[in-house]
């Protein structure tokens, strides 16, 4: 019972992130894509010394919205897909094909120095982690028992 009752628990807390992400999106698109913008021209920035890339990042501003809508989407799907255990693995799959970009795009940690290096680098962690718990739904599911070959 105990397995049962932390295996909904563990849905619950990973659909959360995605649920509320796309619905405080919904509630503030502008802002969600002005950030969005942002990102797109930082990275241009950054790489400035690679031409493929910042070209690749300059043709991506114009689709701003319907990126926008298609990361609402996925996050809404993929995020119910996990929490009521509905074809929970193609649901972990489009959180996946989201949160990888997303985490590339939005915390370049890397190109940072100071306060905001250490905050993007939390944010990029945090996000590698999410990936992993996402990585073991899609390969096990929403079980209630998750079965070893011991």
């Amino acid at each position: 019972m105990i397995r049962v009752i932390a295996v909904f628990l563990a849905r619950i807390l990973l659909s959360l992130v995605f649920l509320g992400s796309g619905i405080e999106k919904i509630f503030n698109w502008q802002d969600t894509e002005r950030s969005l913008l942002t990102a797109l021209c930082d990275w241009q920035v950054y790489a400035g010394f690679l031409l493929p890339m910042q070209e690749c990042m300059a043709s991506l501003v114009p689709w701003s919205a319907f990126l926008l809508l298609l990361a609402i989407l996925l996050e809404l799907a993929g995020g119910l897909m996990i929490l009521f255990a509905y074809k929970e693995k193609w649901g972990a799959g489009l959180l996946i094909l989201l949160l990888i970009p997303v985490t590339l795009i939005f915390h370049p940690f890397w190109f940072m120095e100071g306060g905001a290096r250490d905050v993007q680098s939390a944010m990029f962690f945090k996000n590698l982690a999410i990936l992993g718990g996402l990585i073991l739904v899609a390969l096990y599911g929403a079980k209630t028992r998750v079965e070893t070959g011991d």
